[in-house]
């Protein structure tokens, strides 16, 4: 299950429908869920990304 987090995916999906190239950094405490959260953001992603 994947709860709690529609602002931060929104702001991720903004960034990779924008025409420009960006970074994005995504930090914070350990065990909070930062994978997951690229994992769900990626799903439906049809662009180029590295993932590592």
């Amino acid at each position: 299950m994947f709860a709690g987090r529609e602002n931060e995916l929104k702001i991720l999906n903004c960034v990779f429908l924008s025409k420009r190239q960006e970074s994005v950094l995504i930090y914070g405490r350990r065990r909070i869920g930062k994978t997951e959260l690229i994992k769900k953001a990626i799903e439906d992603f049809d662009g180029e990304y590295i993932y590592c």
